[in-house]
């Protein structure tokens, strides 16, 4: 029988591992959005 290593051919790499550049350049735009949509709901003259 072979063993079950051939299931992965590459290793998974958890976000973790990341560099941290890297994870900020993925969170960055997510906080940046809801900043801007936390800012807009507070505003006086909100659109609703």
């Amino acid at each position: 029988m072979s063993s079950p290593s051939h299931f992965f051919s590459a290793p998974v790499r958890s976000v973790l591992a990341w560099p941290a550049w890297l994870r900020v350049l993925v969170v960055l735009p997510a906080v940046v959005l809801l900043w801007l949509a936390v800012a807009w709901a507070n505003l006086d003259a909100a659109p609703w």
